[in-house]
C-alpha cells in the first residue's frame, strides 16, 4: 500500500512540474518582411488579392509616418532600432563622417564599415542578447559586423538572389532544429521600378501586381511549412515614391562654384560641406537660389525632422520641394521616381499590414509612426527593448489581447545624439512562471528523495532474526 502511494505521489509532483513548465508561452515567432519603396496606396492601383486577404485576416494602418530623409538605408535601421536618424546614425545612403573622416557610400559599396552602424543597437543583436536565434535575408545592415556580432544566420547581400530562394532559406529557419524566433526578409521591388518608370505610370500596375503575386508565394509557403496560424507576419516598407520631371530640375551649377563645396548627399536633399572659409559664400548662394528649394543651416533644420544631433549631417542642408529633383547639372542621372523628401509628405508614406496569433482581425488604425514597430516587434518577441524614440502605446491596439505582457513603455523621449539614457519600466518575466517553476522544483525533489528513500529500504535484505536471542537471559543457558 505504502509503495503504491509513493508511486501516485511520484506521478502527481511530475505531473505538477510538467504543468508548472507548460506555463512558460511558447516561444513567439516574427517575420517582418520589407518591400522597398512599396507607397502606401499601391494596395489600391490594381488588385492586390494577397495584400487584401492579410488585410482582412489581420491588421492594417492607413498612414505610416517615416523619418527623416525618406531613404532606404536610415528608414530600415529606423524599422529595427526604433530610432530616428540623429541617434542610430545612418542619416543617408552617402554620408560623410567628420570624426572617423570616412565615406559611407551605397554607390561604393563600402557600407561594411562597423562603425556607422553602431551608434545603435538593431534588435536581431537584442534577440540574440536574450537568448533566441534570429534570420535575415538580405535585409540592409544583416551583412555588418555590428558590436561584433551578425544574426544567427544571413545572406550575404546579393540583388541577384531570386525572391524565391530568399523565402526559402527563412523558412529553412524557422523549421530547423534549432530554429530562429525572428526572420527579416527584404526584397527590391517596387523602387527599382518605381526609380525608373516613375509611380505615376500605368506599367507600375503590373510591377504592384508582382509583388502581391510574391506575397502570395510566401503566405504558400509558410502554410506549407505549418507556420502561418503561428507566426506574426508583419508586412511594411522603408518609403514611398513620387513622380519626377526633367522641367523640374535645380542645377547646382547655377548657383555654385563646383570648387567651393563638396556634395555628400544627393538628391532631394543635398547635404552639402563647403570647403574651408566657403561656408557663408555657399550658404548665401543657395538660400534664395531657386523657390522650390529650402536652404537650412545644420542649427537651422526642422526640430520635426530629428535631424540635425549628429555629425554626419552636414552643415548645410537644402532640400528640394516635392517632386523637384536636384543634380549638380542635367549630365547628372536623372531619374522618373524618387523619395527622400519631407517626411510629413503621403506619397513619402509606407504601407502597414501584419496578420498573426498576437494580432486582431480585420481591423484598420488610422496612424502610426515606423518608430513604433521596434517596441511592437520586442514586445511581441517577449525581449526587452533599448532606448528608443516609439511607443507601444500607440500600437497596442493592433494586438488581440488589450493587455501587454508587460508594462508598455509609453512614449520615450526624444533622444539626442550622445545623451541616451536607460529606459525605464523595462519588461520583466511573469513572476508567475518563476515562483511555479520553483515550488514545482521542490515538490519533485522532495518526493524523489522520499522514493529513492523507499526504493533503497525495500531492497535491504532482511536482518537474520537473533536480537531477540540475545536479549533472552544468559543464566537461561
Amino acid at each position: 500500500m505504502t509503495s503504491n502511494l509513493l508511486w501516485v505521489s511520484f506521478l502527481l509532483a511530475a505531473l505538477t512540474l510538467s504543468i508548472t513548465f507548460s506555463l512558460q508561452p511558447d516561444q513567439p515567432k516574427v517575420l517582418l518582411v520589407s518591400f522597398d519603396g512599396f507607397r502606401w496606396d499601391y494596395l489600391y492601383r490594381v488588385p492586390t488579392p494577397h495584400f487584401h486577404h492579410v488585410k482582412e485576416y489581420g491588421v492594417h494602418v492607413k498612414q505610416v509616418t517615416n523619418i527623416f530623409i525618406t531613404k532606404t538605408y536610415p528608414n530600415h535601421y529606423t524599422l529595427i532600432t526604433g530610432l530616428f536618424a540623429e541617434n542610430h546614425g545612418i542619416v543617408a545612403n552617402d554620408m560623410f563622417d567628420p570624426v572617423l573622416n570616412k565615406s559611407f557610400s551605397l554607390d561604393n559599396m563600402n557600407i561594411y564599415d562597423s562603425e556607422f552602424w553602431e551608434e545603435a543597437t538593431p534588435i536581431w543583436i537584442t534577440n540574440q542578447r536574450a537568448g533566441h536565434t534570429s534570420g535575415a535575408a538580405m535585409w540592409p545592415g544583416t551583412d555588418v559586423k555590428i558590436h561584433k556580432s551578425f544574426p544567427t544566420y544571413y545572406m550575404p547581400y546579393n540583388e541577384s538572389v531570386s525572391f524565391e530562394e530568399r523565402v526559402a532559406k527563412i523558412i529553412e529557419w524557422f523549421t530547423s532544429k534549432e530554429p530562429i524566433n525572428l526572420g527579416l526578409l527584404y526584397w527590391e521591388e517596387p523602387d527599382d521600378m518605381g526609380h525608373l518608370l516613375g509611380p505615376d505610370s500605368p506599367l507600375m500596375g503590373p510591377v504592384i501586381s508582382d509583388i502581391d503575386q510574391r506575397l502570395g508565394y510566401l503566405i504558400r509557403m509558410l502554410k506549407k511549412a505549418k507556420l502561418w496560424n503561428v507566426l506574426n507576419l508583419i508586412i511594411t516598407s522603408d518609403h514611398g515614391m513620387t513622380q519626377c520631371s526633367e522641367e523640374r530640375i535645380i542645377e547646382l551649377d547655377q548657383y555654385l562654384d563646383k570648387d567651393h563645396y563638396t556634395l555628400i548627399d544627393k538628391s532631394p536633399v543635398a547635404a552639402i560641406l563647403p570647403k574651408e572659409g566657403r561656408f557663408d559664400e555657399v550658404y548665401e548662394a543657395l538660400a534664395h537660389a531657386h523657390p522650390n528649394l529650402t536652404v537650412y543651416k545644420k542649427e537651422e533644420i526642422p526640430d520635426r525632422w530629428h535631424y540635425k544631433h549628429n555629425s554626419r549631417i552636414q552643415p548645410i542642408l537644402a532640400v528640394a520641394d516635392e517632386g523637384w529633383y536636384i543634380l549638380r547639372n542635367k549630365s547628372d542621372d536623372f531619374l522618373l521616381g524618387n523619395h527622400g523628401y519631407d517626411n510629413a509628405l503621403a506619397e513619402m508614406h509606407p504601407m502597414f499590414l501584419a496578420h498573426g496569433p498576437a494580432f486582431r482581425k480585420n481591423f484598420t488604425k488610422e496612424a502610426m509612426n515606423s518608430t513604433d514597430l521596434y517596441p511592437l516587434l520586442c514586445h511581441l518577441l517577449n525581449i526587452t527593448a533599448v532606448p528608443h524614440n516609439g511607443s507601444l502605446r500607440n500600437v497596442q491596439d493592433l494586438l488581440s489581447s488589450p493587455t501587454p505582457r508587460a508594462s508598455p513603455y509609453t512614449q520615450s523621449p526624444p533622444l539626442l545624439h550622445g545623451s541616451v539614457k536607460p529606459r525605464e519600466n523595462e519588461q520583466e518575466e511573469p513572476y508567475a512562471y518563476f515562483i511555479g517553476v520553483s515550488l514545482g522544483s521542490i515538490i519533485v525533489i522532495v518526493f524523489l528523495i522520499i522514493f529513492i528513500k523507499h526504493l533503497i529500504r525495500s531492497q535491504i535484505p532482511a536482518l537474520p532474526d537473533f536480537q531477540a536471542e540475545i536479549s533472552q537471559p544468559l543464566l537461561q543457558a
